[in-house]
């Protein structure tokens, strides 16, 4: 049975058995004074019958019945009263008076009328309202089963609304909303989990077979810069750059399926920039962006993983003004323990902020989402910390935290 009909029943069932009880009480309270005051008029006939010097003739007694409407009866002497009767005595007189007359039974029967029409009416009243309470006591008790349902049924997707019923039935509508959050947030790290699982078998497969004939074709281009004339030399330089970005690109895919690792050493962070530089130099050029370095400084870190970290980072500002026709300048900031890549673009989707970092979150439809996730994996694997900023019509990405490296004289002085 439902909790709104379980509710009614009782709230009926209570009133009934409150209305019938005080029905009765009234009813009886009605009558006894109702009888009384009978009594009181019919003793006060009889006291004008045996003191004001008339003669209990039948004449006489006719013509009080007439005008009373009471029935009179001489009695020979004092007598249990019979119902509805009262007896009056004086002289030796003794006049029995039945006060229960048409008009008597008329005034109690239209009172026991009004009583039932009162419970009556009173009932279909408080109905009307009980309806209206167990609609209002049940329905966000309703919700929170149906709710509870849904989430059992695995739909996390569904809010849980909140009726500002009470603050048991909200507290308990809370703690419904937070675990569905709970539920769904799990649900989503558990399939995003399986997906990199996935992937992850797939990338490093990928990259496996990848890697093997760029080896192959390292040492061809290797062959013919020896050999070959000036023009061949050329393009073996050329080809050999790109094989280096493909390489960094092998090392992303198996460093997103098996974890980020570094090899951590003294490095100076100005050869990097410039290597970026000349990686890229082509694409920029062809999407008529600048590349600057400016700085230089050095720090504990695996030269490799930072080649690729500064690589995506200047990638994606290249991108980024390329797709946009806005700006023309990408400039890399070195200092001691700290990197950092600026460019004048229009900045990040906003859409894609709260994401930015995740895996396969990109604002470009040729994206993959997977260099800055990246980036972040290795600035995190040095125990440093990449940042984002908007400031001054510039986007910044700051790689701090890095360890620096100081000169010997100075680590000397600083032990001493």
């Amino acid at each position: 049975m439902p909790l709104r009909t379980r509710l009614l029943l009782a709230f009926v069932a209570v009133h009934l058995a409150l209305a019938i009880g005080v029905g009765l009480a009234a009813w009886q309270w009605v009558d006894e004074a109702l009888r009384a005051q009978a009594e009181s008029s019919a003793r006060a006939v009889g006291r004008v019958l045996t003191q004001g010097g008339f003669s209990p003739t039948p004449a006489v007694l006719d013509r009080m019945r007439e005008l009373t409407g009471y029935e009179f009866a001489v009695l020979a002497g004092p007598a249990p009263p019979a119902p509805g009767t009262v007896q009056v005595a004086a002289g030796g007189l003794t006049i029995a008076i039945a006060y229960r007359t048409p008009v008597y039974a008329q005034v109690r029967q239209e009172i026991a009328v009004i009583t039932a029409l009162v419970v009556v009416v009173g009932s279909g009243a408080f109905a009307a309202v009980a309806v209206l309470l167990a609609r209002r006591f049940s329905r966000p008790v309703e919700r929170l089963a149906a709710a509870a349902r849904t989430i059992g049924g695995g739909d996390w997707t569904t809010p849980v609304a909140v009726d500002r019923a009470g603050r048991e039935l909200d507290q308990l509508a809370g703690e419904l909303e937070a675990m569905r959050v709970r539920l769904r947030d799990l649900d989503a790290a558990n399939r995003r989990a399986e997906r990199l699982a996935t992937l992850g078998t797939f990338t490093a497969t990928i990259a496996h077979e990848v890697r093997n004939p760029l080896s192959a074709v390292r040492l061809a281009a290797q062959m013919l810069g020896r050999s070959g004339s000036q023009i061949d030399r050329d393009a073996a330089g050329l080809i050999h750059d790109e094989i280096e970005r493909l390489d960094l690109v092998v090392d992303e895919l198996l460093g997103f399926a098996r974890g980020m690792t570094v090899n951590l050493a003294d490095c100076d962070l100005r050869p990097v920039a410039d290597a970026i530089c000349g990686l890229l130099a082509r694409q920029a050029g062809h999407a008529g962006v600048a590349i600057t370095v400016d700085g230089g400084g050095k720090a504990r870190a695996d030269p490799r993983r930072l080649r690729q970290l500064a690589l995506n980072l200047v990638l994606n500002a290249i991108q980024a003004i390329q797709g946009s026709g806005i700006g023309s300048q990408v400039t890399i900031r070195i200092g001691d323990g700290r990197l950092a890549v600026e460019d004048d673009g229009p900045g990040i989707d906003p859409a894609v902020l709260p994401r930015l970092f995740d895996a396969f979150a990109s604002g470009r439809p040729e994206g993959t989402g997977l260099g800055l996730h990246l980036a972040r994996a290795i600035a995190e694997a040095h125990g440093a910390r990449l940042a984002h900023q908007r400031t001054a019509g510039r986007t910044v990405f700051t790689v701090a935290g890095l360890v620096p490296v100081r000169p010997v004289d100075e680590t000397a002085s600083a032990q001493r």
